[in-house]
Formats: structure tokens, sequence, C-alpha cells
């Protein structure tokens, strides 16, 4: 071999070792790092560009630059590099082993491309190999070429990486004497720019002037064939969307002589085979020689699948470090991680932001801000890209195919800018289509993503309203977004703009105006993860100095008991630096506490409240440490001293009936958590008469409580007072709050919780239990066991068993008293809770029952 032919072979595998998509100047700094670390031999940054011809080279190059190259890619010396590539030379007996190995070099390099180019890390990528059989087939029967075609960021490139990989180059490969030419856009762009065009270029380095001419040398010379010659070609859509390239490419297709050794695999997206596709099926020869392949969907253009849910988990198992479930990844991120570009957008928002998790709904959201931020906000022309995007999202309308938009009408603005308008198609923000479902196939535009559609029509709103999250912003969104998916993410883009910029009081809107129950309280749990990482984040403007009252009032109004919302108000509980923000949360979480009868929790949380006494008498009508304190003495089986406390809630309660009447938008939140406090304390203490008075009063200060509908203290309050009008026998009185609250809670403009609901089931067992109806008391009894259970409500739970078995004894099921008995002990075991006296709803006829199952609890 000559010596440029051989300083050509050692580039090659330089590039290869060094493992660089491309080589440019930037580049040359560290291979000479890489060189150093490898042979501790210094070749300065100037001479590796002399090498790779970024510099003028006016002398030869020194035997110990040689040298060192040499044995950065492992040989010992230049001399042995020599020896080795002649000795292949030599060794080489056929133009097909030739031709196999200068391809081998070649396809290395673009193979390095592909997987360095991968947004996540090669090895963790699925290989998709159910493509595999399809492509064999291909392979081994009578067709020219196939076509692997997918919209952007369907993972078309790493799929070819794979295949070259199992079919070609792997240690058990199937068809290692095969020839695998893997030719990238880089490479095309490498050859341009030396000067060369394809045809040269591919004379110079295989001696043969075209494919034809390959083709045609092996058709006369059989026996001189070893197998087949494999050409891919990937990347090649810049190229087809210019003219000449494109003619240049249809010239080439046409050349290629029908043969059953040279095959062609073309990597395209689909808006690029929408051009490509009427050329082929216009041609006899091209449609006989083209395989479709067995999952080529005619109406999208496209045959590579989404990910399947196995390939998701493959790939997060492999970046995350540990397998990974169903369970471990939000619903909504399973959804959007079947298009593989964002699993790449995953992997590198991962390592630039430690506290957002695969269960965090708010990632997808991350995510798509992200992208289009490096896409779009911080890119070059991003002013013009984001008017052509804004007028796209204006003119989009839900066809069957989704939200899309005939080019015609976005035409002017694609023609006004026309360079951008490409790049946005290339670089995979917008797709253009073929309708084929129209008299005459009509080009169509949409955005590649759904989600990125939403975000640009949130952009739009923000700026209608001037970047102002006010009422009539939330009114809007009510009238506008008909669509509830949409409506959904529209909603949570705004309560992340929101918290992002501290206005937590806008947020109210969502509990206030109409928007369905399921809405709220979606709205409610999307709340609570994004104020979570929000005070999780270095730098935010909801943080520890900032959390105040707005937030802790809606904390207050959308009580869910939800873990997720158990762990926010704990999390901000610990974290918030406002005292009386701080208060209030730990009175939420005493509450909770109560719920869930959680002693240890409770001690520690009344531990943190009682450094706060004087000021608890300051913020609230009454101490609800007091209260509160009555409630633990109960859960440790101690004496309460409860006169004292009694007198308290006398006297407050002569307060409120005394003052004047107020409109329900006066009610406090300390006011909320108090009278809540007061009222099941009451009950505990079996004070029905005072439990009402208290109502009572609450209801001459605030005559319209019982119609406020975006607030749980309302429908909390019903049901307590309809609970107290059955230990006072006023069944009628019971029975007209049962309709009422069947009549607001089937209403979507109410707002109630799974805790409402729950509470709801034991007010009716209740009543059916008092007013005789065993069998309805039975029904209602099941239905609400089986919600609290999945709710994790243990204080319900425990509560209705108790209900159940006073049922069933007047039933004169003994056996089946028996078997809930045994349940019921079972629960509280495994549990490791008690069962205080204010689970106990049932009449006083139970009492006695009830304190023998406390009491065997007691000694267990």
């Amino acid at each position: 071999m000559k010596t440029n032919e051989l300083l050509i072979e050692l580039r090659k595998f330089v590039l290869i070792k060094s493992g660089l998509r491309n080589i440019d100047p930037g580049h040359c700094k560290i291979i000479s790092e890489y060189v150093f670390q490898e042979t501790k031999n210094y070749v300065s940054e100037t001479t590796i560009k002399r090498f790779f011809g970024f510099a003028n080279t006016l002398h030869k190059f020194s035997l110990f630059t040689l040298n060192s190259l040499s044995q950065y890619i492992g040989y010992p010396n230049w001399e042995a590099f020599c020896l080795d590539k002649e000795s292949e030379i030599s060794d080489v007996q056929s133009v097909w082993q030739d031709l196999r190995l200068k391809t081998h070099a070649f396809t290395e390099v673009s193979l390095i491309a592909k997987k360095n180019n991968s947004g996540v890390p090669f090895n963790a990528t699925a290989n998709r190999s159910f493509f595999y059989p399809d492509f064999d087939y291909f392979l081994k029967n009578n067709y020219q070429f196939t076509t692997i075609s997918a919209q952007p960021g369907h993972g078309k490139s790493i799929l070819l990486a794979h295949m070259v990989e199992h079919f070609f180059y792997a240690e058990n490969a199937l068809y290692k004497n095969d020839i695998v030419l893997l030719i990238n856009s880089a490479s095309i762009n490498a050859i341009i720019q030396n000067g060369l065009s394809l045809g040269d270029w591919f004379l110079k380095e295989f001696k043969f002037g075209s494919v034809s001419e390959l083709i045609g040398f092996f058709k006369k010379n059989p026996d001189k064939r070893e197998g087949r010659f494999v050409l891919i070609l990937d990347g090649i859509d810049e190229f087809l969307l210019k003219s000449t390239y494109f003619k240049v490419f249809i010239d080439f297709l046409y050349s290629i002589e029908e043969n059953n050794f040279f095959k062609i695999a073309i990597s395209l997206r689909s808006n690029t085979w929408v051009n490509l596709q009427p050329v082929i099926t216009g041609s006899a020869f091209l449609t006989k020689t083209w395989y479709t392949g067995l999952f080529y969907d005619s109406d999208i253009l496209s045959n590579v699948p989404y990910l399947n849910t196995e390939e998701i988990l493959h790939t997060l198992s492999q970046i995350e470090g540990k397998t990974m479930t169903k369970n471990d990844i939000n619903p909504s991120l399973l959804e959007q991680f079947k298009t593989p570009f964002w699993l790449q957008v995953y992997f590198k928002i991962k390592y630039e932001n430690e506290f957002l998790d695969l269960k965090n709904p708010l990632l997808r959201y991350e995510l798509i801000n992200y992208f289009l931020e490096k896409k779009i906000f911080l890119a070059k022309n991003s002013t013009e890209k984001i008017f052509i995007l804004k007028k796209i999202s204006d003119a989009i309308s839900e066809g069957n195919k989704g939200l899309r938009v005939s080019k015609e009408k976005i035409l002017s603005y694609a023609t006004l800018y026309p360079e951008i308008y490409e790049e946005l198609i290339f670089s995979g923000i917008i797709v253009e289509e073929k309708r084929f479902t129209t008299s005459i196939p009509t080009e169509v535009v949409r955005f590649l993503n759904n989600d990125i559609y939403t975000y640009f029509i949130f952009i739009q709103l923000t700026e209608k309203f001037e970047y102002k999250a006010c009422k009539g912003f939330f009114e809007h969104i009510l009238q506008t977004f008909t669509n509830t998916t949409l409506r959904e993410h529209i909603l949570n883009w705004t309560i992340r703009f929101c918290i992002n910029r501290n206005e937590i009081t806008a947020l109210k809107n969502i509990l206030k105006l109409p928007f369905s129950n399921e809405e709220k309280n979606k709205s409610l749990d999307f709340i609570c993860y994004v104020a979570r990482y929000e005070l999780s984040k270095p730098s935010s403007n909801f943080n520890k100095q900032s959390v105040g009252s707005e937030f802790i009032d809606i904390m207050a109004m959308g009580r869910t008991m939800s873990t997720l919302y158990k762990d926010t108000i704990k999390t901000i509980s610990d974290n918030v630096l406002n005292e009386d923000a701080q208060i209030m949360l730990h009175i939420i979480e005493c509450n909770i506490n109560l719920i869930d009868i959680d002693r240890a929790a409770l001690t520690n949380t009344m531990h943190l409240l009682k450094r706060n006494y004087k000021r608890l008498n300051e913020l609230f009508p009454i101490n609800p440490y007091d209260l509160i304190l009555y409630f633990y003495n109960n859960l440790s089986n101690k004496p309460n001293e409860s006169k004292s406390l009694e007198e308290k809630i006398i006297k407050l309660c002569h307060v409120i009936d005394k003052s004047p009447a107020h409109k329900n938008e006066d009610l406090t939140t300390a006011e909320m958590l108090t009278f809540r406090l007061v009222l099941i304390t009451l009950f505990s203490q079996k004070n029905y008469a005072e439990s009402h008075r208290f109502t009572m009063a609450i209801l001459n200060k605030y005559p319209n409580i019982f119609y406020i509908r975006h607030s749980v203290f309302s429908p909390f309050l019903l049901i307590h007072l309809g609970q107290t009008y059955l230990k006072l026998n006023y069944f009628k009185k019971a029975q007209r709050i049962i309709q009422f609250l069947d009549k607001i809670i089937s209403s979507e403009y109410t707002y109630f919780t799974n805790f409402i609901s729950t509470s709801f089931y034991v007010f009716k067992a209740n009543f059916y239990n008092y007013t005789d109806n065993y069998d309805q008391a039975l029904t209602e009894v099941k239905e609400g066991i089986k919600f609290a259970s999945k709710n994790d409500f243990k204080m319900f739970e425990v509560s209705l068993m108790l209900i159940k078995i006073d049922a069933l004894k007047h039933t004169g099921a003994t056996e089946e008293v028996s078997n809930v008995i045994k349940e019921l002990l079972h629960f509280l075991a495994v549990n490791k809770i008690s069962m205080p006296d204010y689970t106990n709803l049932n009449d006083g006829e139970f009492e006695h029952t009830f304190k023998i199952l406390k009491s065997y609890r007691k000694h267990q």
C-alpha cells in the first residue's frame, strides 16, 4: 500500500478508537488527550489537526507521531501497523474480501457515529428484535430494497444500528461474510466537503465507478461473489428535500439492475416517504422489488411501531440502574415514552435535575418544556419559529386523524420564512402528511406530538391575558376547551405557571369555578406535585420563605387525605420558614393523624405544636392544641379533664352565635380547622346537643355555608350535622340531609373528595342501621369498606366494621358477627392501631359490645 493509503487507514482507526461522531477541529484536543492517556506520549492538538487535514502540512509526519497514533489504536508502532495492513492486502484472495475489508472500516465509523448520536446510551436502547425476522425475510428473498420509515424520534437509526450488529457484526452474527455498507448524513457531508461526488468517492474507495458497475461485475462473474452486498442509507432526508439530490437518488434507484445479491435498506422520515412513494409505486420494477414489511401502515406511511411497555421498561431499567415495573412509572409518562425520542429527553433532564421522578406526572410537562426550550426558545431564529408555531396552533382543528391543519391555510407563513419552516420540519417539531381520505389527496401539517400543540395553545393563552392568571383566565379555559383531555393539560400547564411565579391565589379559581369534580381533584393532586418539586429546587419563587397563607388555604379547602396529600403537607411543614404557615400545616397534619389513627405521628406533631402554644391562642378562636390533646388521650386510653375544655367550647359557641351574619368569603382557614376539631370533639364526648348548638351557631354566623361548593368543609359540616341528628333521633332531618347530599354530589359543580365520599357511605350506613333497614345498611357498609380500603382511610374502615357488627347482630346472623369481629381484630393487629372511642358511631345499645371489643384489643 502507498503511504497515503496507509495514512487514510490510520485516520479511520484513530477515529473509531476515539468514538467520535464526526471529526472537526474542536475534537483534535480531545484526541490529543486520549492519545496521552493511552500511550503517555504527547501528540499536540496542532499535530492532530494537521494529521486530519485541518491545518497545512509543510512536512511529513514524524515517526514519533505515527508511532504514538499506531500505539493508540493497539499496534506496537507505525511499522507494525503498516505490516499488518500489507498482510491484510496479501491475505485477500478475492475482490469480494477486498470490498468487505474496505466497507467494514467505513461502516464501523458510521456505526460509532450512530451509537454516539443516540440520546440514550446505546446499550440501554431496546433492540426491537421483533423486527429481525422481517429484515431477514427481505435479505433472503427476491426484493431489491426496503424502507424503514417513521416520524422523527421513532428510533429508526438505533433500530438500524442494532440490525447491523445483529446480522453482520456480532460474535454470533448470521451473515458475517456479507458486505454491509452503512452510509449516514455525516458520511455524505464529509464526502461533499472533500469536493467529491458520490460516484467519485465510490470509485476512489471501492474501485468501481458506480453501484451499477459493481452489480454488473458480480453478475458477469458470479463465482467471485461470496455473499450479499447490503447498502444501508440513513439520515438522507435533508438531502432529499433538495430537488437535485432527489433526482439523483431516483436515478440511482432506477439504475439498479434486478439481481438477488445487492440489497438496499433506506431509512426515511414519513414526510420524505410521502414524496418518494409515488415515484416507487409509479414504476412496475420498483414496486415489484420494494419490500414493505410486516409492520408497514399505509395510512401513516410507517413501518416502525411505537415502543411497547416491555421495551420502555428495559430502557428505563438501564437508565435507572435497577429493574423498573409499570408501577414505578406514571401512566401518562408510559404513554409518552412510546415514542423513543422522549426517553432521550428524559435521559438528558435526569442528570440535570435529580428531584424529578418517574412517578411524578409533572415530569411529562418538564420534558416538553425542556425540549422546546432547547429546540425553539434558545435556538437561532426563535422569534420566527415561535411565530410560525403559534399560527399553526391557531389554525389547527381536530380531525379524524388528530390535531392538524391543511397546509394551504398556513402556506403564507411557510413562504414568509421558508428556511425556518423547513428547519421546523427537519428538527421534528412539525410534520407534513398527505391526507388521502378526501377526493383529492391534500397536504396537512401537524405537531409531531399533541403535547407540543397543547403547550403553544397555553402560551397563547398567557399572552392573551398578559401573563396574569386571573379569574377570566380560568373562565376562558372552562368555556373554550370542551375536550376534557386538552382541558386537563391546559389546567396543568396553568398550575405549573402559577406556582413557578408564586401566584398561588389564582389557583383558588379552579375550585371556585364550575370545573368538574374530577378536574378539581386532579388539579389539587397536580398542585401537590408541582409544589413539592418547586420547593426542592435550589432557586424557585415558591420556596421556604415564600410559602404562606394562600397555599395553606388551598390545602385546607381541598383536604383529600391521599398519600400524596399527606406527603405534601409533611414535606412543606418540615421546610417552610413562615411560622404561622407552619402552625397551620401542623394542625392539618394532626387531623390526618387522627383519621389514620397514627398515635406516633400525632405525638411528634403535637410536640412541635406545643412550642407555639401562645401563638395558637392568637391565631385560632380556641386553642386547637387543647382539642387535639383530647383525642390524643382518647387514642392513648388516658383520662380526659374535659370540663375546662367544654367551658371553652361553650364560650366560643356563644361568641359565634352572637356574631353578625357574614358572607361565605369571610370564612377563614383558621375557623374551618377550629370548627371541624370542635365538632368532632363534641361528638366524641357524646355531647350531641352541644354539637347541634355549635353547628347552628356556625349557621347563624355564615347563613349560606351549606351552599359553599368549592371547599370540603361544607359537605363535612352537612355529614356531621346528619350524624348528630341520628344521635338525637331526628331521623327525618337526617334523611333530608342524605337527599340533599345526593343531589349536590351528583352535580359536577360541587367539589368533594374521596374522603367526603367515604364519610357519606359511613353516614348512610349509620342512618339505615338506626332506622332498622339493616340490609341497606350492610350494602352501604360493603361499598364504604371497599372505598375506604382503596384510599387507606383506617378510621372509616373501623367505623364501618363496627356498624356492620351492629347491623348483623340485629339480623341474628351470629356466625357472620363472629367473622366480622375476627376481621376487625385482625385489621387492628395488622395495621398496629387502636380502636379509639371516636370510631364508634353506633347507638347506645352497642356501647357494651364496643367496650368488650376495645378491652379485648387492649390486652392483646
